[in-house]
């Protein structure tokens, strides 16, 4: 007999995940890169068995005025959020990378830099309203407003550092789906603070993060 086959079948939890237990498995989830951010969410993909599908698909909540995350855009990942009630605002940074032609002049060095993308100080770069710096640039922060019933979609690539993002919730609070692709490992950059981070995802289902070093140190 073959013992490769599997001959019973696999077992999935049903597949209907009601409001009473989507509220009764939120957790408070706060941002390592910024101490301000904090919201209330949980997995509703992976509560009916689709952990291991690559697709995720969070329910959060924001308090009045309470950020989501550090401004970042993913390398290898989509992303994509939809309003669910409340208001907020999306915060936009551009922080498109510079394109090279490998056969072509190498890149002009930071000491040839415009002088408007010199270094500035910011102890709290993530804190800051319509300005941030990072990197020894200077960033400027976009923020549309949002409302129920709007979507916002983020394709990854090197594209994506166009709009770095980050989410904010107006005065009566933000109630919103989160979700995009999953796979084993990404990476995500945070250009507010000039830093980056390395994940991937175990067969556990749990979540490994390494910050990757920039300028020769660990950011």
């Amino acid at each position: 007999m073959n013992n490769f086959l599997n001959t019973s079948l696999p077992q999935h939890p049903h597949p209907v995940l009601k409001a009473d237990e989507i509220e009764k498995n939120m957790f408070p989830m706060g941002h390592w890169r910024n101490p301000k951010a904090m919201r209330k969410t949980t997995c509703l993909s992976d509560k009916v068995g689709m952990a291991d599908t690559g697709v995720a698909v969070h329910k959060s909540i924001l308090e009045p005025n309470t950020e989501s995350t550090a401004i970042h855009y993913h390398l290898s990942n989509t992303e994509w959020i939809y309003i669910l009630s409340g208001s907020a605002v999306v915060q936009l940074v551009n922080a498109a990378l510079p394109i090279l032609n490998p056969f072509g002049p190498p890149p002009p060095s930071s000491d040839n830099a415009p002088a408007e993308k010199k270094q500035k100080t910011d102890k709290n770069p993530e804190s800051a309203t319509g300005a941030a710096t990072g990197g020894g640039s200077e960033y400027t922060i976009e923020e549309v407003p949002v409302s129920k019933g709007d979507f916002i979609g983020f394709p990854g690539g090197v594209g994506a550092s166009r709009f770095a993002h980050g989410l904010k919730a107006g005065p009566e609070g933000c109630e919103y789906l989160v979700g995009g692709d999953r796979g084993g490992s990404g990476v995500v950059h945070y250009p507010l603070s000039n830093a980056s981070d390395i994940w991937e995802r175990g067969k556990d289902g749990k979540f490994t993060v390494a910050s990757a070093p920039t300028n020769g140190d660990c950011c």
